[in-house]
């Protein structure tokens, strides 16, 4: 029969053709196109180029950044990285999970998401800062939060290991003495009258226990104690025993903690108005009949099971 002819044909023919594979097979790798010269690597279609592999490189945080100063790093993150995430986008792909609906919504916010973060640096660029006119008038109308003692009082405990830190504020928050414990814990001489450092001044301590001293000058009320503190020494607990004298900080000495305290406020302050700014650029239509309708509907608890 002629369809018997013909299927015997076929097979004759692919026949033919998987012997000569198999005869020449460096023919279909032939037909393969060569790495470009600047084409770092190549997942099916998909390319990578030398310039877009050291761009992801760059955009890795500082941390990343540092695994990938040796020759290893770099491999690591080409093989371990930047080929298995391609790998893996086209396998989403092949999958059909870009066309799904819930994805590409998804896609869509994201997109939406960096579009309007964009906007707003650009936007609000120069608008929320903090001017120096504001510092200082906020320093004129607060200067009670800059006035401090001229001279305090202090007792320390001062330890170097974290097991000891760890041992003494278990203790103190059981109510132990300060003095007993700094006695029995303080490193050194600081175990002498159970850390007592008696009246200190402001700019009296060496530039490294600059943070020790803004501790210790942070405290208002005798028998406040502070955080624990990091100095060269080691871990410091201070304790304010004594305050006398007052005065009032300079300006330039709480310029910075000023325009920390006003920034977010300055900043939403500038969003606010940007946005009304936005705003009323466009015909913007609620519809009141549908949303009162909205608010009249009354969700019914569900009935217990009995």
């Amino acid at each position: 029969m002629d369809w018997v002819k013909m299927a015997t044909k076929r097979l004759v023919f692919f026949g033919m053709l998987l012997f000569l594979s198999f005869l020449f097979p460096g023919c279909q790798k032939s037909q393969e196109k060569a790495l470009g010269e600047k084409e770092l690597v190549r997942i099916n279609d998909a390319s990578i180029s030398l310039e877009e592999f050291e761009q992801m490189l760059e955009k890795q945080p500082l941390e990343g950044k540092m695994k990938l100063l040796s020759e290893k790093g770099t491999r690591d993150f080409l093989e371990n990285y930047v080929i298995p995430r391609e790998a893996l986008y086209q396998e989403a792909k092949i999958k059909g999970l870009d066309e799904k609906k819930e994805i590409l919504t998804k896609i869509e916010d994201a997109r939406r998401a960096i579009l309007i973060d964009a906007l707003l640096e650009e936007g609000l660029r120069g608008r929320g800062e903090v001017s120096e006119e504001e510092i200082g008038r906020y320093y004129k109308e607060n200067q009670a939060l800059f006035t401090e003692p001229q001279e305090i009082k202090i007792r320390q405990i001062v330890v170097n290991t974290e097991p000891a830190l760890k041992e003494v504020v278990t203790k103190l928050s059981q109510g132990e003495s300060f003095e007993k414990l700094a006695s029995t814990y303080n490193i050194g001489k600081f175990k002498e009258d159970g850390g007592n450092l008696g009246y200190i001044r402001r700019g009296q301590l060496a530039p490294p226990f600059a943070q020790f001293e803004e501790a210790a000058f942070s405290l208002r009320k005798r028998g406040d104690i502070s955080e624990v503190v990091s100095t060269p020494y080691g871990y410091h607990i201070i304790r304010l025993e004594d305050m006398r004298g007052s005065t009032l900080r300079p300006l330039n000495q709480v310029k910075e903690r000023i325009r920390f305290f006003l920034q977010p406020k300055k900043k939403q302050e500038a969003y606010l108005a940007y946005v009304k700014e936005i705003r009323s650029k466009f015909k913007i239509t609620i519809n009141e009949k549908l949303w009162a309708e909205e608010e009249k509907k009354e969700v019914k608890p569900r009935e217990g099971k009995k």
